[in-house]
């Protein structure tokens, strides 16, 4: 915990008191939001369960976007599982007059994996937010080449995006280490509430903290700056030059292949800009988290530890509640995801959106459908 009461300004300086003060509070309030995250994340994982099966029904795979808005979709239900895995083994405890020693063991288990499988996910999800982002300008400043149209490049970009961030992963599982508490009194069940002690914790591993914390602050850095710094300013690079593109299509003439191009490249933006301004900060957390405490200046060491605690907890808050917003987004801004949606709720059977493809600039005659995508 950063919050604190104490007021280490009061004599010194009233400026600097009544900033600390302010902070405090803020402290205070994120840290009680933070306590009830779980209750987000429950939310966001319902919701993403559903707009994740919208998305892999049939008519939704005319567009390589989709699929990968299915699997960010199916990246942010694991990323809330490590909380809900975490509430279950409260209530559990709350029911449960002990853990046995097996079962302490497990859920220790677990919870190392949760957060590694965690982290591996958001990576993920970052990543592909961006490809999202990158494909739409892609389609439009290329439209002749269909390889950026076709479903099946989704495979590549999430294949691609798996190997990625496969190499900074390979430090998670070597972070914590399982051991034993030596003592009986936490082995003692006979009275309760006894049970909230436990046989085995978590710790820091040697590896990761040995050496003047060598491993742990090259990770840090290299995740903070590989899965969210670099991520996120390429979008923002990636979203100037959509936005460039989307103002050249409007001083065309008006046509029904620009209307449904700007009407996508809007429901991309309205997707990952939001999504960006909460990675990026924790990205800057990351990356500055190792420099927190250092031997020459502990004061200021403690101060950033304080700052970035409450950042971290503030973004992660806005970057569930961003998630849980995907599905609304797509439902207020695109017809054929409203569509599919209502057909999947009412639990009709799906059908192929009624569109023409227009391939290199020519119209693939159909007549047994009345409308036209332009891809």
């Amino acid at each position: 915990m950063v919050c604190t009461t104490k007021d280490p300004y009061k004599k010194k300086s009233d400026v600097k008191s009544f900033f600390f003060k302010k902070f405090n509070s803020l402290c205070y309030a994120i840290f009680k939001v933070y306590d009830h995250e779980v209750y987000f994340a429950s939310a966001c994982i319902i919701l993403n369960f559903f707009h994740f099966a919208v998305l892999c029904q049939k008519p939704m795979r005319t567009s390589p976007i989709y699929p990968i808005m299915a699997f960010v979709a199916l990246m942010d239900i694991l990323v809330m599982l490590y909380d809900v895995n975490r509430l279950a083994v409260e209530i559990v405890q709350e029911h449960t007059d002990c853990f046995s020693l097996e079962e302490d063991f497990t859920v220790q288990q677990m919870e190392v994996f949760w957060d590694c499988f965690r982290n591996y996910a958001r990576r993920c999800s970052t990543w592909l937010s961006f490809c999202i982002t990158l494909i739409r300008v892609l389609v439009i400043k290329y439209p002749l080449n269909n390889a950026f149209s076709k479903p099946s490049t989704a495979i590549y970009f999430i294949i691609g995006v798996i190997l990625l961030c496969a190499p900074i992963h390979l430090i998670d599982p070597y972070r914590f280490k399982i051991d034993r508490y030596e003592g009986d009194v936490y082995w003692n069940c006979d009275d309760y509430p006894v049970a909230y002690n436990r046989y085995y914790y978590i710790y820091d591993s040697e590896f990761y903290t040995g050496n003047d914390q060598i491993v742990a602050k090259v990770h840090k850095i290299a995740d903070g700056t590989i899965s969210k710094l670099l991520p996120s300013i390429s979008a923002i690079i990636v979203t100037v030059i959509l936005i460039r593109e989307m103002k050249r299509m409007n001083t065309k003439q008006s046509t029904s292949k620009s209307r449904l191009s700007r009407s996508t490249s809007k429901l991309v933006l309205a997707l990952t800009i939001p999504y960006f301004f909460a990675v990026f900060p924790l990205g800057v957390v990351c990356v500055l988290s190792p420099f927190s405490f250092t031997n020459k200046l502990p004061d200021q060491g403690l101060r950033l530890y304080a700052v970035l605690g409450v950042g971290e907890r503030l973004f992660s808050v806005i970057l569930v509640i961003t998630t849980a917003t995907h599905m609304m987004i797509c439902l207020l801004m695109s017809f054929e995801y409203r569509k599919t949606a209502k057909s999947f709720f009412l639990c009709k059977t799906a059908k192929a959106v009624n569109l023409i493809k227009v391939s290199n600039g020519r119209k693939c005659t159909d007549y047994s459908q009345q409308k036209v995508l332009y891809v």
